[in-house]
């Protein structure tokens, strides 16, 4: 990543505390040199929606990524859970400010988005998904059913793409219905290229 296009460049660990999920683990706040609240509707738009709780008019974001509940704060504060030790936290909080600079970079190269996209991402459920799918159970995809592959699909856990008759031009309808309901951003994050 350049250098000059970089919102963080690191964290600060202000605070280690017990950990409420695991115990003998740690939670701990940490300090971005600088302010990334602008980039936090945009880091949401780029995970599946089951792993994600975005308060959109605090614009707090809670990810269940990396084993742990990564809490980012507008106000250059992160928040992370089921930390064995300072090292280990020292790790995650560089994959963090990764995810924080790339959403920076896709802010500078497509704008921020916009309210209503942010809050119909937050409205879309696996059923939403499992409407538009083919729903013929051919477990190509490696499930049995469509309806689970549309849940795995919004837990991150499958790809869109995985759905093999989604590509067949028998199943255009739905391939269209689905990225009219999810746009293009988050049909991307789920997986089609």
């Amino acid at each position: 990543m350049n250098n000059l296009n970089e919102l963080i460049k690191g964290f600060e660990i202000k605070n280690v505390l017990q950990c409420f999920e695991t115990s003998g683990y740690f939670r701990f706040i940490a300090e971005a040199d600088k302010e990334f609240g602008d980039v936090i509707p945009t880091i949401f738009l780029k995970f599946p929606p089951g792993k994600s709780n975005y308060l959109i008019n605090e614009n707090i974001l809670m990810l269940r990524i990396f084993d742990r509940m990564v809490t980012f704060f507008p106000n250059r504060n992160v928040v992370i859970t089921n930390t064995k030790d300072r090292e280990e936290a020292v790790e995650v909080l560089e994959e963090i400010r990764g995810i924080i600079n790339e959403a920076y970079q896709d802010c500078l190269k497509y704008g921020k988005p916009n309210g209503r996209r942010v809050e119909a991402v937050k409205k879309i459920s696996w059923k939403d998904l499992y409407e538009c799918l083919p729903q013929i159970n051919c477990g190509k995809c490696g499930l049995q059913l469509c309806s689970s592959f549309a849940l795995g699909v919004m837990q991150g856990e499958k790809k869109l793409a995985d759905c093999e008759p989604l590509s067949d031009s028998k199943y255009y309808v739905n391939l269209k219905g689905i990225k009219n309901k999810l746009g293009p951003f988050l049909l991307q994050t789920l997986g089609w290229e």
